[in-house]
């Protein structure tokens, strides 16, 4: 899997600071899909407990930003993402209210994962250097730094 991007998600208090572009499936009973309703699998599934909003930041220095806020039990959390060339904005704004909800919510939990797979596979980088002895220490200006050396590196510093 690749992520393309710094995109990153933040858990906030308010989403202030934010203009709402589109809230698709806003009331919470649109959100649950019973089995054999069109448009649903075989098995019912219910994302009440989800709401998902798509807008942009407002304020300086947030050109060509788009936001989903996702608000559930966990909390208020923000993707935000730019948008780059491509009509993004009016391509999914387009889009009827449960395709804008259920590429938004796509969205998103792939984001998650991404950066729950990208954080263990970086756990698993620095456990690995440590049993081979690759975790250099260096100190300069009062400030410490940590980084690891490839075992080309080790191997030349060891010879």
């Amino acid at each position: 899997m690749t992520v393309i991007g710094h995109n990153r998600i933040r858990r906030v208090d308010s989403f202030d600071g934010y203009e709402v572009l589109a809230h698709p499936l806003a009331n919470r009973e649109d959100r649950v899909f019973h089995r054999g309703e069109g448009g649903a699998s075989q098995v019912g599934v219910t994302y009440g407990s989800h709401d998902i909003q798509i807008a942009r930041p407002t304020g300086p220095g947030n050109k060509g930003l788009l936001a989903i806020l996702m608000h559930h039990g966990g909390g208020r959390h923000i993707l935000e993402f730019y948008e780059s060339a491509l009509p993004i904005t009016a391509t999914l704004l387009g889009l009827p209210e449960r395709a804008q909800y259920a590429l938004a919510y796509t969205l998103f939990k792939q984001a998650d994962e991404c950066a729950i797979a990208a954080r263990v596979d970086e756990a698993g980088r620095w456990a690995e250097a440590f049993v081979d002895g690759r975790i250099r220490k260096r100190r300069r200006a009062g400030k410490r730094y940590v980084h690891i050396e490839t075992p080309a590196e080790k191997e030349r510093r060891c010879a």
